[in-house]
């Protein structure tokens, strides 16, 4: 069986290279630390550090088991800092991701959820691979995501770290043109007949909603001419109110009361992203089911 005491002395090790410097960050004894250094290495099957002229280093073995013993001891360590503070102050605290262009529309409704529950939300705006990498090292309890345009809905979806998926809603992505351009009172247009516009897109040729865009223009007989390019659909829009291009723009991030921005409709299906609440094994149904409700 694993001890939590054996991950703590490999990780000791590997931040400070010798059993006496770990002895001592860890104010245990050296026959300690290499008591349970070798305890690991019995559970593995393989030693897990080895002596050298200028200190002990990690095995081959020591190495892979380095980043799960960080995991697990950062972990642990959050968990008794968390239950501590939720008995004292009988709020509990809910780590929340959003990528940024839902946080607007979202995080008031859920906060509020969350103040009418007890609970206090620690949020991190950030965008998506931030996100799923963070739940995926548990860092997070929750996290609002996206797929990719046009992937489809599966309902309640579990990946092999554990991390369930439900579907929020679907998001549409919205045409927008300076007001001033006869698109903007042009009623409902083809995708084929804005061949010839200047298009603001992301900086990544692989952005998923640019490349779904680009493969629906060469399926409407054009290959769209580019302009400025920004990751950030606030900067988007408003190189599109400079007249510097037209934009397909999430939904959630179209701003409202604008008077230099038109909306266009656009034949055809519609381009689009599944909205999800990703949330990690350690989250309790009832907290999940909460967030669904205050977001869906």
């Amino acid at each position: 069986m694993i001890d939590l005491r054996q991950l703590r002395a490999l990780r000791a090790i590997a931040d400070h290279g010798s059993v006496a410097a770990a002895a001592r960050a860890l104010g245990w004894s050296q026959p300690t630390v290499s008591h349970h250094l070798a305890g690991l290495g019995r559970a593995t099957g393989a030693p897990v550090v080895e002596s050298t002229a200028v200190g002990t280093s990690l095995t081959p073995a020591g190495r892979l088991w380095l980043p799960h013993a960080a995991a697990i001891v950062d972990r642990t360590d959050r968990a008794l800092l968390e239950v501590a503070a939720t008995l004292e102050s009988a709020r509990r605290t809910v780590r929340l991701g959003v990528f940024p262009t839902a946080a607007a529309r979202l995080l008031p409704r859920l906060v509020a959820a969350f103040d009418e529950a007890g609970l206090v939300p620690a949020i991190l705006e950030a965008e998506l691979d931030v996100l799923v990498s963070a739940l995926d090292r548990l860092e997070l309890d929750a996290a609002v995501v996206y797929s990719t345009p046009g992937a489809p809905r599966h309902g309640v979806r579990r990946s092999r770290s554990g991390v369930t998926r439900a579907p929020l809603f679907t998001e549409r992505f919205a045409l927008v043109a300076p007001v001033g351009h006869p698109l903007a009172h042009a009623g409902e247009v083809r995708l084929a007949e804005l061949a010839g516009e200047r298009w603001v897109v992301g900086t990544l040729d692989d952005d998923p909603v640019d490349v779904a865009f680009r493969s629906a223009a060469l399926q409407a007989g054009f290959d769209p001419l580019l302009g400025p390019r920004s990751d950030d659909y606030r900067v988007v829009v408003e190189y599109v109110a400079a007249g510097l291009g037209v934009a397909f723009v999430p939904e959630l991030a179209v701003p409202d009361g604008r008077d230099d921005l038109a909306v266009v409709e656009v034949e055809g299906p519609a381009l689009a992203r599944e909205v999800e609440l990703a949330t990690a094994p350690t989250l309790a149904p009832e907290l999940r089911e909460l967030m669904v409700r205050a977001l869906a």
